[in-house]
């Protein structure tokens, strides 16, 4: 059984199920009473709520790290969330160029043959689980394309196979399973190939010496950690309102895209709920002494609901001036995909309104949610849809 706002603030676990129906509204309480309460669960951990307190955290590397990402700690390397400077400069410097909009522009065409087809496989239904017939399909099909870039179709077709595995399960096996594959992609790329993410971890050198295979592994696994869950919510949360709001759909239709829309979307569904930092020295956030050692959650989906910042901050507010949310994080380890989110987001809508119109929820439906990165992403969303006739939506805006 759910808990109140009062009972979550009381006995703050993150992590808990039965308490993440109302784990905004007892961070909202929490603001009015105590910002920044203390978590007993996993050792405990203090938490962030306000927008201020969570930038100021993630501007300041030198007094909160970043080893170890997770409050329940991460088993393999994540690299560079879990890096710190100087070391993060240098692995950000060698990811940079190939998460840029310019260079991923190479990748549309792949990404839009992806999206039609995806939507080819459940069009004539008139019906289809956004999650497992769309999101999860989409969202892996393109990361195996755009991180596994080479010619050989078996391997990034086993790519695809496993980066939807990982994203369905979230298990240990399969994410194992993708690892090996990324074994097998890289020394490909040691042969030689298109410059790509994989071609460019096998012959660059850091601090004059060549990455090691952990290395290797670990920005591949971030990778695949950090876009399969987010953009698979991201999608399913905007088709959550284009489904219950009749606004929504004139929205994605603009002529030019929906750009400004879309930074609205993601302060209100933040995709990664929260992160963990720990203070390297004594220190204080807000007023409030931390320990060196401390654990803290970065708790991204409350500072982007905080009405100090942004005023209604509980409700989709398409006009509002600015939309400074904190969805790709803050400071030096602001999202190193955000572009290529950006980019997957326009094609795969763009896709699905060129064949479909009309969306609303199936009657019945239940939306479970998810465990995981994402607090509000369902992990099912059954949907039913009438056929669009009046040619593609506005112009191509990838």
């Amino acid at each position: 059984m759910a808990k109140s706002a009062e009972e979550v603030l009381a006995e703050l676990d993150l992590y808990a199920e039965d308490q993440r129906e109302q784990l905004l509204a007892a961070a909202a309480l929490a603001r009015t009473r105590c910002p920044i309460p203390r978590s007993a669960a996993d050792g405990g951990y203090h938490v962030l709520t306000r927008y201020e307190d969570v930038r100021a955290v993630c501007a300041d590397p030198g007094a909160f790290s970043s080893r170890t990402p997770s409050i329940r700690g991460v088993p393999v390397r994540v690299i560079p969330v879990d890096t710190d400077p100087p070391d993060h400069r240098k692995y950000r410097q060698l990811l940079n160029p190939y998460f840029s909009y310019a260079f991923l522009q190479r990748y549309t065409g792949q990404l839009r043959e992806l999206a039609d087809a995806t939507v080819d496989a459940f069009a004539e239904r008139g019906a289809f689980d956004v999650v497992g017939d769309f999101a999860i399909p989409f969202s892996a099909g393109s990361l195996a394309r755009v991180v596994f870039a080479t010619d050989n179709e078996e391997l990034v077709a086993r790519g695809v196979a496993a980066a939807k595995d990982a994203a369905v399960t979230s298990s240990p096996e399969a994410f194992q399973a993708l690892a090996g594959l990324a074994v097998e992609a890289l020394a490909e790329a040691e042969k030689g190939g298109e410059d790509s993410v994989l071609r460019a971890l096998v012959t660059a050198t850091i601090d004059g010496r060549p990455l090691t295979l952990e290395e290797r592994l670990g920005v591949v696994t971030t990778l695949f950690l950090g876009g399969l869950d987010t953009t698979r919510g991201v999608i399913a949360n905007i088709a959550y309102h284009l489904a219950t709001r009749d606004d929504i759909e004139p929205i994605l239709r603009q002529p030019g895209g929906w750009r400004r829309e879309l930074e609205e979307f993601l302060r209100l569904e933040t995709t990664v709920a929260f992160m963990a930092r720990t203070a390297t020295r004594d220190t204080e956030i807000g007023g409030v002494p931390i320990t060196a050692g401390a654990r803290i959650a970065v708790f991204f989906a409350a500072a982007n609901r905080d009405p100090d910042r942004f005023d209604r901050p509980d409700e989709l507010v398409f006009d509002r001036r600015t939309i400074p949310h904190l969805s790709f994080g803050f400071g030096i380890h602001h999202c190193l995909g955000l572009h290529f989110a950006r980019l997957q987001l326009a094609i795969a809508f763009e896709a699905l309104l060129a064949r479909a119109t009309g969306f609303h929820l199936v009657p019945g439906a239940e939306i479970p949610r998810q465990v995981g990165l994402s607090l509000n992403s369902p992990h099912r969303l059954d949907l039913r849809f009438g056929r669009f006739t009046g040619g593609r939506p506005g112009n191509r805006r990838a």
